[in-house]
């Protein structure tokens, strides 16, 4: 049978894509990086080549996962076809939707607490530059500065996070109440940029 060669950074993903799942359904201790290779069809060489353990794998599966959660915000912030009011609510919408993130009963699981941590706080990081560079485009569009940007961009997404964070299906009134404080930070930050500008 013929050997299929991929691209070592598409085979590295796929490692990673494929251990985020198994350590879901398994469980840490009950993965490792043989079983890894042989779920993903590979020699377990290729993927030590790539993961010199079960730890290094494990982090760089949950790195991985951060950022595929965190593209999907950055995709949203990057839309300049919507006002930054949509994508701010497009946003919203994602973070509050159990089902966006296909891992969220292992991260919410009370024993992975730091795991959780771990991945709101990357997916935090991800994110934050992209709605700064939003807040700063929705600044430049009604020609004033954005001084407070990337403050700002960190509270929303840190708060946000800590909305999304504790493994419920947010309410009605918690989602009107946190738009509510959204616009109140909206209005403020172009209040600002007007006195500034």
């Amino acid at each position: 049978m013929a050997r299929t060669v991929k691209d070592p950074e598409e085979r590295r993903r796929e490692l990673l894509a494929c251990a985020m799942r198994l350590f879901a359904e398994k469980g840490y201790d009950n993965v490792s990086v043989r079983a890894v290779a042989r779920e993903a069809g590979v020699a377990s060489g290729l993927a030590y080549h790539y993961f010199d353990s079960k730890q290094a794998l494990f982090d760089a599966a949950i790195e991985e996962y951060a950022r595929q959660c965190a593209e999907r915000f950055c995709s949203i912030f990057a839309d300049r076809s919507l006002s930054l009011d949509e994508q701010l609510d497009l946003a919203f919408d994602l973070g509050t939707k159990r089902e966006a993130f296909p891992y969220a009963d292992f991260f919410h699981a009370s024993e992975h607490g730091a795991l959780h941590e771990r991945l709101s706080l990357g997916i935090c990081e991800a994110v934050r530059p992209s709605l700064t560079a939003a807040l700063e485009r929705d600044a430049a569009t009604r020609g004033m500065p954005a001084p407070d940007a990337e403050m700002l961009a960190g509270m929303l997404v840190y708060g946000s996070i800590g909305l999304a964070s504790d493994g419920h299906e947010l309410g009605e009134q918690t989602r009107r109440a946190a738009r509510r404080y959204v616009a109140a930070l909206m209005k403020e930050f172009r209040h600002i940029g007007e006195r500034k500008g």
